[in-house]
C-alpha cells in the first residue's frame, strides 16, 4: 500500500467514525485513500457530521497522522490497512471489520488460531482449564488469542508461553498501554512469542466502551472460539454471541448450574455452542483426525502408581479437588499416608496443589 493512502487511513481512524466497509463505499465513487487527503472536503460526501468533519480538519492540520506514521515506525508496530494484502483475511468476516490495525510483535499472521476467552474473576477450575488450553494448544501449533485480561485470558497466554507456542492479545487500548499494567511483564513476552493488536491509535487508554468492541477482533482473528467461564453480564458473553452470530465455530466449558460465573458460558451452550467436554478430544478434533475422540493415557498413568497413589489419583480425577481430609477418608487412609501418597503424585507431575490444603489434577500434564 502507498505511503499516502496508509496516512489516510491513519487520519480516517483517529475519528473513530469509519470501520474497514468505508473502503468499499470509496470505490464506489472511484477514489482512493489519498485522495482525502489532497482534498479533505471530499469527506463531505461519507457524512453529514460537522463534528466529524472538524476533528477531520484538526487531524490533518496537526499532523496527527504523519507523528502516529513515525511513532509506529520507530517502535517496530507494523500498521494493517483493510484491503492491503497483509490485513487477516479473516477480519472481513465481521460485519463491522476494523479500519487500521497496529500490529507489535514477532508474528505477522495469526495461522491456525484459536479465540480463549472467560471471565477476569474466574474460578480456580476455570483458570486451570484456560492454563491447560493454552499449554495443549501451543504444543499442537495453534495461535492463542485472547484479551490479555486478569483470569481466564493471562492463563490462556501463559499456558501458550509456557509451551512455546505462539499467543496474540488484543487490546481495548493502544497497543503501547498495557493494561492491566501489571500485566506488563506478561505482555513483554507475547511480543516475542507473537504479537499485541489493537484497532485504537497509540496512546488510547482503557475506556469501558473500548473492550467490547475489541472482543469481535479477538473471535474474528480466530478459526474456533472457546468461552471457558462467562458470567450472563460480561465481556466473554458478548464475545461468544459474537462468534456465534458471525457463524465462527464456538464452544463452551461446562459449568455448574448454580455457579455465577459458568451461567453464561452453560447459557451458550444451551443456545447452540459445542460443549467442551474433553481436552484431548477437542485437540484430536483441531487437528482433524477423522476418529475425532483420543485414547486416554490413564491407564499408561495408573502403571507407575502403587495401589493406594492410584486410588487418590482416581479420586481427584473423578470427583474434583479435595483436602487431605477428604480424601483420607474417603479413601480409607490416615491423613499421613495420604500427604506421602500426594507427595510422589507431586513428584510424578501429576497432582497440584489449588489452594491451601487443597489438592487436584494437574491438567498442565495430560497429553504428554
Amino acid at each position: 500500500m502507498k505511503d499516502e493512502d496508509l496516512l489516510a487511513f491513519i487520519a480516517l481512524n483517529f475519528l473513530r467514525y469509519f470501520d474497514g466497509n468505508f473502503v468499499q463505499s470509496l470505490r464506489l465513487k472511484s477514489l482512493l485513500p489519498g485522495d482525502l487527503l489532497s482534498t479533505p472536503s471530499l469527506l463531505k460526501s461519507f457524512t453529514s457530521s460537522e463534528k466529524i468533519m472538524a476533528k477531520w480538519y484538526e487531524v490533518l492540520s496537526r499532523g496527527l497522522h504523519l507523528k502516529e506514521f513515525e511513532a509506529c515506525k520507530n517502535m517496530g508496530i507494523d500498521l494493517l490497512a483493510f484491503g492491503d494484502d497483509s490485513y487477516p483475511s479473516s477480519l472481513c468476516r465481521l460485519s463491522t471489520p476494523p479500519l487500521l490495525l497496529y500490529w507489535w510483535g514477532n508474528q505477522k499472521t495469526p495461522g491456525k488460531a484459536v479465540a480463549v476467552v472467560g471471565t477476569r474473576r474466574c474460578s480456580n477450575y476455570g483458570r486451570r482449564i484456560a492454563g491447560l488450553l493454552g499449554v495443549r494448544l501451543g504444543r499442537e501449533g495453534f495461535t492463542t488469542i485472547s484479551g490479555g485480561a486478569f483470569g481466564v485470558d493471562e492463563a490462556c497466554h501463559e499456558g501458550s508461553i509456557k509451551a512455546e507456542g505462539i499467543t496474540m492479545a488484543v487490546f481495548g487500548t493502544g497497543v503501547d498501554q498495557f493494561y492491566p499494567a501489571k500485566n506488563g511483564p506478561l505482555f513483554e513476552k507475547i511480543k516475542e512469542r507473537g504479537a499485541l493488536v489493537s484497532e485504537y491509535p497509540l496512546g488510547t487508554k482503557g475506556m469501558p466502551w473500548n473492550f467490547p468492541q475489541r472482543n469481535r477482533i479477538i473471535v474474528g482473528l480466530a478459526d474456533v472460539a472457546i468461552i471457558v467461564e462467562a458470567p450472563l453480564k460480561s465481556g466473554a458473553m458478548i464475545t461468544g454471541r459474537i462468534a456465534m452470530e458471525h457463524g465462527i465455530e464456538t464452544w463452551a466449558v461446562p459449568g455448574r448450574i448454580d455457579e455465577g460465573v459458568a451461567k453464561g458460558s452453560n447459557l451458550l451452550i444451551f443456545d447452540g455452542a459445542y460443549p467442551l467436554v474433553d481436552v484431548d478430544s477437542f485437540i484430536y478434533l483441531m487437528k482433524g483426525s477423522p476418529q475425532g475422540f483420543l485414547v486416554s493415557a490413564e491407564e499408561d498413568k495408573l502403571a507407575i502408581l502403587s495401589p493406594e497413589e492410584g486410588q487418590i489419583y482416581k479420586i481427584l480425577r473423578e470427583r474434583g479437588d479435595r483436602t487431605v481430609d477428604n480424601i483420607a477418608g474417603e479413601c480409607k487412609m490416615t491423613p499421613a499416608s495420604v500427604l506421602e501418597c500426594l507427595g510422589k503424585l507431586k513428584l510424578h507431575g501429576l497432582v497440584a496443589m489449588s489452594g491451601p490444603g487443597r489438592w487436584v489434577i494437574n491438567e498442565m500434564t495430560e497429553g504428554e
